[in-house]
């Protein structure tokens, strides 16, 4: 519970940095091409995180588990071989980055003129040598979370975050200042991981020689899956550079906003509970395998309901209190605030895509998870070239809360098409009836003005919304010994339905 609520806190601290650094981007170059240009250069890094270092980690701690379990030397062994050839591919991606950035740029924003792009190549150029560090810091993640430290790798954001406020605040406001701030802090922390995981280092005993084909066959599903997610976000923003100037920052910023919750929960309670219904599907321990189904279902719906709730029925007094200030002025506020509402109504769908897909990969069906993935994504992509001209950004957006709806949908019928019990449809239908008429009344009252009046008018809204849950009859949320006790929980203690 201790190391839960640290990683929570360090995290909670990294989207504060993170929310304050976007703040200072949007001070010193509000809605401008110099802003567009640090968000497409962090396009590629960023899909490559997700694309890549997600997808690895995920692939990575059940395949490295299984050879831990028969041996712990050659467990050693492949983890060694696998993370200095990592390493190498994030180089040799950071090079080909570098050396092909203006081609690059004009694919990833076909609006922008020769004379932008020839600008504002150093600047991506530079952001391109965050791939490398990413691919050996999620490969140390995964190696360290493996030995159950799962603090240290935590800090990655969080001084990723920190150096780039203190470039802005520091040294001329600039998209070199801001990722050569990034990068810095970077290099000590895989120093100490490095050290951390002694073996490493070391020279490879005589045993039998890695081979990568059956990691290959593991990860390909993963990989591809998380491609197909990240070609959503690539589509989303190549289609807003063809419409008028900042609408690729208004889109970063209401997205960045929405998806803070996700970003929590998928950080703490997800990275945590993934072994373990990895392990007790292994197990074949069903009973354990439900019960923790449930709570992360529960948990799921805590963290993204109330807060899809307060997007949607405050989304432009929240963007205010947040952005509205230097170059950033009421008319982007007002135009930020519609994206938000459009984000918002897909968060919790967002949120139950990631806990259901890691149901799927802790019961070993990969593909299911990726068919699942590729066919909600080419819709999203269809949707996105549909919709961008008639209805602009708000367009693009809307289509992402499809994708993500009907990718939800996807893997709650692959998991339960044969129970749905499993679905705990009751649980689902209380929390989200509650948090549509929480929202639709917030239609009605009048919006809060200043920061102040924002977080009454909030608090009211999660009153009410609390209130309704207990009339709708949830009752576990409010049950310490619920989430106190083991998995499997006392005998005789069942959860309310």
């Amino acid at each position: 519970m201790s190391s839960t609520v640290i990683i929570l806190a360090i995290t909670v601290a990294s989207f504060l940095l993170g929310f304050l650094r976007d703040l200072l981007i949007a001070r010193q170059f509000g809605v401008s091409w110099e802003a567009d240009l640090i968000f497409v250069a962090l396009i590629l890094p960023v899909f490559f995180e997700s694309f890549f270092g997600l997808a690895l980690r995920d692939a990575m701690i059940p395949y490295l588990q299984r050879i831990r379990d028969r041996c712990n030397a050659q467990y050693e062994q492949v983890g060694r071989w696998l993370y200095w050839r990592i390493g190498l591919f994030g180089l040799l991606l950071s090079v080909i980055g570098v050396l092909a950035s203006p081609w690059l740029m004009h694919a990833l924003a076909p609006g922008w003129s020769d004379e932008q792009v020839e600008a504002g190549k150093l600047v991506f150029a530079v952001g391109t040598l965050l791939i490398c560090v990413q691919a050996i810091l999620y490969c140390q993640g995964a190696l360290l979370n493996l030995d159950r430290i799962f603090i240290l790798p935590m800090t990655r954001t969080l001084m990723l975050n920190l150096g780039a406020i203190l470039a802005i605040v520091t040294l001329q406001p600039s998209g070199i200042s801001l990722f050569i701030g990034m990068l810095l802090p970077q290099v000590p922390l895989i120093v100490i991981q490095h050290r951390r995981l002694g073996y490493l280092g070391q020279r490879s005993v005589a045993m039998e020689k890695p081979e990568g084909s059956p990691f290959a066959l593991t990860f390909a599903p993963v990989l591809l899956a998380a491609g197909a997610q990240q070609g959503c976000m690539l589509a989303e923003r190549f289609f807003a550079s063809l419409l008028a100037e900042g609408n690729i920052t208004m889109l970063s910023f209401s997205y960045r906003i929405v998806t803070i919750p996700l970003t929590l929960y998928a950080l703490s309670i997800l990275a945590m509970i993934f072994p373990e219904l990895t392990r007790s599907w292994n197990e074949g321990n069903t009973d354990k395998y439900g019960a923790l189904m449930r709570k992360a279902l529960l948990g799921t719906l805590l963290f993204l309901v109330p807060a899809a709730v307060v997007l949607f029925g405050y989304a432009e007094p929240v963007v205010k209190v947040l952005l509205e200030r230097g170059a950033f002025g009421a008319e982007q506020s007002a135009a930020t605030a519609t994206l938000v509402v459009a984000y918002a109504l897909g968060l919790p769908w967002m949120g139950l895509a990631l806990l259901w897909g890691r149901a799927l990969l802790s019961q070993q069906r990969a593909r299911t998870f990726l068919y699942a993935t590729l066919a909600s994504s080419l819709i999203t992509v269809a949707l996105d070239a549909c919709l961008y001209k008639p209805f602009g950004a708000q367009g693009l957006a809307y289509s992402f809360t499809t994708g993500a709806f009907l990718q939800a949908l996807f893997m709650a019928l692959a998991l339960y098409r044969h129970s749905l019990g499993g679905l705990h449809l009751t649980l689902l239908l209380r929390w989200f009836g509650a948090g549509s008429a929480v929202a639709l009344l917030s239609l009605w009252l009048p919006k809060p003005v200043g920061l102040l009046e924002l977080i009454v008018g909030i608090g009211v809204a999660m009153l009410v919304f609390v209130l309704l849950l207990l009339a709708l009859g949830e009752r576990d949320l409010f049950r310490r010994a619920y989430w106190a006790r083991g998995v499997s929980g006392p005998e005789g203690a069942e959860p309310s339905r």
